[in-house]
């Protein structure tokens, strides 16, 4: 089984809601948003790795970028619960995603420092960089989208 990243912008009184009623998670996710949510497929370890040189959680609004702030409930969606970030901190992710240009990314991708990052397929060299900087992308486009919007962000790994 695949570790998919998801990325769904709700409005802030939605997230609020669900982090009320967390039962509600398969059916806003599931069923009311299905054709909603960014899928960056296995790019996001890559992603959250050159972001923050970190393997695994990170500080800052770039540490929130695909890991989010904090679980919504505890149900586990294929590879831990879904996490919220609210709609005041998507502007600070969105702005610092922007901060950081893709030279700088592509200077940051070393394969050899890359061997607990998921999917392993670093060795591939520039066509693994291109995967995930085709998906960095959309990841910008969607945390700008929700920051104009005054969305707060749902992530999760399925």
């Amino acid at each position: 089984m695949s570790m998919i990243g998801h990325f769904l912008a709700v409005p802030q009184t939605e997230l609020e809601a669900l982090r009320a009623d967390p039962e509600q998670i398969d059916e806003v996710l599931f069923t009311q948003h299905e054709d909603d949510a960014l899928d960056i497929e296995k790019a996001w370890h890559g992603i959250h790795f050159l972001l923050t040189g970190q393997v695994g959680p990170a500080a800052g609004p770039l540490g929130n970028v695909v890991f989010g702030q904090a679980p919504i409930s505890e149900e586990d969606l294929g590879y831990g619960p879904a996490m919220g970030t609210d709609a005041a901190d998507v502007a600070a992710i969105a702005a610092a995603l922007d901060g950081v240009t893709d030279d700088e990314l592509r200077a940051r991708f070393d394969p050899a420092a890359m061997d607990e990052v998921y999917p392993n397929i670093w060795d591939e060299g520039e066509e693994a960089m291109d995967y995930l900087a085709t998906h960095l992308q959309s990841l910008r486009a969607f945390y700008r989208d929700a920051a104009a919007r005054g969305h707060a962000v749902i992530t999760w790994l399925g």
